[in-house]
């Protein structure tokens, strides 16, 4: 069983997580100071309801709620255990869980919020006129709020302590990729790739996090994408913000064919490098349709997940795609690719179906006015529909 232990902890002793799936990918943010965090997300999420929320009813988690954390032997004033502690702390955790912070936590005072991370940065910007100027929060509520919860007792946190990550990992995946509080798709593709990068694989991180192997797979593959395309140097901003078109534009035929990439199937752990270099070019192109690219000066072709149909089809076409990336005209290079003719395709049929249905009626309705004088107006039109098509030439 899991080693872990409850208790409360001065907020001071708290601190973000660097590793935490939220931040942007592609930054390194164990050189970033506690503040850049601070600001990081209150720039990238609305805290300000949870902050409402505080000044209102206090913060009073229940034990199952409370922050979960590791300890922090880089700003602790303990020391961190030795190899000889780490293999006992092993032995006591299979043995069941420890009783008391006296096994392992009693000399720690610091420590590192794994999961609660928008919690902890509410309650810090709450409590401290001076993150919230380094947090550039210029709303007057923030300071009104901190006004109204000055009397309550934040400085006090109510914890759930475990000595590393890989005891929190199983209930995080579950959480926040498959759970009731899901993760934006770029942070559950990072989460993944951590999991994978440490020698897990598919399967084992499916069953670990509750989820099924595809899914897995597909946050893998686009992950090791992503990190392919940033130290390729494409720009990766835009891949970040849109990370869900993204990763459901990996899922399409076309667009797997035109980055010449493998059988998701066949992924059993993290991918490394999964566009061969001579594909690198047709990357960066993908890149900027799905999301534009300000280096270059061009906006993107594709506006949300419902175009990636039109994207896919274009793409196994040379000559459309060749238009698409010179007009940036999505529904243009879709009727060259030949998708008018499908679409009109599948209008007519679903139209002859629909009619092959009315006129199966014909013996029940057929001597009703109203409905007589709808099957005048629909035989007129397919008059003219022959017309135009030319029903009746060679």
């Amino acid at each position: 069983m899991t080693s872990e232990v409850y208790k409360d902890v001065p907020l001071d002793w708290l601190h973000l997580d660097p590793e935490n799936p939220r931040l942007p990918m592609g930054a390194d943010w164990f050189s970033e100071s506690e503040k850049n965090l601070l600001k990081e997300f209150y720039r990238r999420y609305n805290l300000i309801e949870l902050a409402r929320s505080i000044a209102d009813k206090g913060f009073t988690p229940r034990h199952a709620e409370a922050l979960l954390v590791i300890p922090d032997f880089s700003r602790t004033n303990g020391k961190e255990p030795s190899n000889t502690d780490t293999e006992e702390s092993s032995k006591t955790e299979s043995d069941g869980p420890k009783g008391s912070d006296e096994e392992g936590t009693s000399e720690v005072s610091s420590y590192i919020v794994v999961e609660g991370n928008r919690r902890l940065a509410t309650l810090k910007l709450l409590t401290s006129a001076e993150n919230r100027r380094a947090a550039e929060i210029r709303s007057s509520e923030w300071d009104e709020l901190a006004e109204k919860s000055s009397s309550m007792d934040l400085g006090s946190i109510p914890v759930i302590v475990y000595q590393n990550r890989e005891q929190i990992a199983d209930y995080l995946g579950y959480r926040h990729i498959t759970g009731p509080s899901p993760w934006r798709p770029e942070a559950k593709a990072r989460f993944i790739a951590k999991l994978l990068g440490e020698g897990s694989l598919i399967g084992e991180v499916a069953r670990r996090i509750g989820s099924n192997h595809r899914t897995v797979r597909r946050y893998a593959e686009a992950h090791a994408i992503f990190v392919q395309a940033h130290e390729a140097g494409i720009p990766t901003n835009g891949i970040e913000a849109r990370f869900g078109v993204f990763y459901n534009a990996l899922d399409w035929e076309g667009i797997r064919e035109y980055l010449d990439l493998g059988r998701q199937i066949d992924i059993n752990e993290l991918p490394n490098f999964p566009v061969s270099s001579e594909r690198l070019d047709h990357l960066r192109n993908l890149v900027g349709l799905l999301t534009g690219d300000s280096s270059r000066n061009l906006e993107r072709a594709v506006r949300d997940s419902r175009d990636l149909t039109k994207l896919s089809q274009v793409l196994r076409n040379e000559v459309a795609t060749a238009n698409l990336l010179r007009e940036r005209d999505l529904e243009r290079a879709w009727r060259i690719s030949g998708g008018g003719k499908a679409e009109l395709l599948g209008i007519l049929a679903d139209l002859y179906l629909r009619l092959a249905e009315v006129n199966g009626q014909a013996t029940e309705y057929g001597g009703d006015s109203d409905i007589r004088r709808q099957v005048r107006r629909v035989r007129d039109l397919v008059t003219d529909m022959a017309g135009r098509y030319k029903v009746d030439s060679p």
